[in-house]
């Protein structure tokens, strides 16, 4: 038997909509800026569930053949092998796409990409290490970060008012200080 290749980290790429055609196609909202490189046909996608967790079968994430994909407004016409009909597809609404985060382009200068956020150390200046970000909420009003300190789990926003300084290398995020952003 031949041992198995470690698959990277799985990030959500897109939400489907609804379901599209009584073929089982989905509308599905992309989550990144270049939903081209994910969905082509021959890609394989990962079935996700609400939260963006990958769904497990047998303790392996469960693969989607993509067998047609294109854009269609600001959405994407997604068709997946494993979806067949109108009814399948429409249980999916809701649900994300994931991919391999390896699969995905590099992101341009000065920027990353939301699942890279996670894990990252968030300090405030001038006062040091407060925590770490734990998770990341696509909010109406922006992203926000939920950081995992010694007294909880306080919810930031990722606003260019508070972010003083991104060290990707350190996979750092220093905040302006303010009273009671992170006690």
């Amino acid at each position: 038997m031949a041992p198995r290749a470690e698959r990277g980290p799985l990030v959500a790429v897109g939400t489907v909509k609804r379901a599209h055609g009584v073929r089982g196609a989905w509308a599905v909202e992309p989550l990144i800026d270049a939903p081209d490189v994910v969905f082509t046909s021959g890609a394989v996608l990962y079935a996700g569930d609400r939260a963006g967790q990958p769904v497990l079968e047998g303790g392996a994430p469960v693969p989607l053949h993509l067998e047609d994909g294109r854009p269609m407004n600001r959405d994407w016409l997604v068709r997946v092998r494993e979806v067949t009909d109108r009814d399948v597809a429409d249980s999916w609404r809701g649900r994300q796409l994931l991919v391999e985060a390896d699969r995905l382009p590099p992101p341009d200068e000065g920027e990353l990409y939301l699942h890279a956020l996670i894990g990252m150390r968030v300090e405030v200046a001038g006062e040091g290490l407060k925590g770490t970000v734990r998770d990341v909420y696509d909010a109406p009003q922006g992203y926000i970060l939920e950081v995992e300190t010694a007294t909880g789990r306080p919810l930031v926003p990722l606003v260019p008012e508070l972010l003083e300084r991104v060290d990707e290398e350190a996979r750092t995020l220093v905040f302006a200080p303010l009273p009671g952003l992170l006690d």
